[in-house]
């Protein structure tokens, strides 16, 4: 016999009501955790493709990235910075990146740490040029500290040029770091550094480090997630403020105890605080002919710097 209660139909509304999707700052937190963690398994994804970098020794890619650091570094034409931007682009293509979520990061950090603070260059308190746009005008000239201030505060026509060549020069050294990073995984390009005669407690901390930090987001992230499921939201806040403070300390406990096993499996199997990383394999035919262009590349965009700044 059914029981009357299972009988009994109920009037479900299913009226749309609108839902606030702000995230809480604890929520930004953990998303910022999550990208974290993602994005390091994202290296590890894109570094095993078969593109054109992926292939490449660690050795090459890293003499490779030094040497255009020091020349984008040390360029100041407009030209030379712009072929090396298209050359780059054409690496993220031949290495089979993906160019939207590549260049969205390359060109917010482009704008926010060249845009943004190279912008005052283009007026003409600090650049002196033929003006572009006049911004303000005053009754006469004034000097403040150091600084002349003219009649007319203009942006100049070579003011946005050393705009443009510095914003250039700041998206180009991001973005070849981020591609070298994107088609390298973190051992083969700690291993590659001690080729260079970096010394080794140097890589060991820096190994170890990025061990504990991917540990530790991801203990934060699996404790928030587990406590979001049981609790969250469903008491006061003086007792959330509680809970979370006292999960704080566990974190790091947890964490640390986790970093402590890692260490202890490595002195299982053999570590007395020296890491033997300078065993490498012998770089290719490729590799040199990657060496040769790269020079010649180098050598090129040099004398064309030399001749267009």
């Amino acid at each position: 016999m059914i029981p009357s209660f299972l009988l009994q139909k109920e009037q479900i509304n299913f009226e749309k009501k609108a839902v606030k999707n702000n995230l809480s700052f604890v929520d930004k937190t953990m998303k910022n955790v999550a990208t974290f963690i993602t994005a390091s398994f994202s290296q590890n994804y894109t570094s095993r493709k078969s593109g054109l970098l992926q292939t490449t020794d660690p050795r090459a890619k890293v003499i490779f990235m030094m040497c255009f650091i020091v020349l984008i570094s040390f360029t100041h034409s407009i030209l030379t910075q712009s072929i090396i931007f298209i050359l780059i682009f054409f690496l993220y293509i031949f290495s089979r990146l993906t160019l939207i979520s590549a260049y969205k990061k390359i060109f917010v950090i482009g704008f926010l740490f060249g845009f943004l603070i190279f912008i005052p260059a283009s007026l003409n308190i600090f650049t002196h040029g033929h003006p572009f746009i006049i911004l303000m005008s005053f009754s006469g000239e004034h000097k403040w500290w150091i600084y002349e201030i003219p009649k007319e505060i203009s942006i100049t026509f070579e003011g946005i040029q050393v705009v443009l060549k510095l914003t250039l020069k700041v998206i180009n050294s991001v973005s070849i770091v981020l591609l070298i990073i994107s088609t390298t995984t973190f051992e083969r390009l700690v291993k590659s550094f001690s080729f260079f005669k970096v010394p080794g407690i140097f890589l060991l901390t820096l190994t170890m480090s990025y061990k504990y930090i991917f540990i530790l987001s991801r203990t934060t992230e699996e404790t928030y997630c587990a406590l979001k499921m049981r609790w969250w939201n469903r008491g006061a806040l003086k007792d959330a403020e509680e809970i979370v403070t006292g999960r704080i300390g566990y974190l790091f406990r947890k964490s640390w105890e986790k970093y402590e096993l890692a260490y202890q499996s490595m002195t299982a199997r053999g570590f007395s605080g020296s890491v033997n990383i300078y065993n490498f394999d012998k770089m290719n035919l490729k590799d040199y002919i990657f060496l040769s262009v790269t020079v010649i590349i180098i050598f090129s965009l040099i004398l064309i710097n030399i001749k267009y700044a």
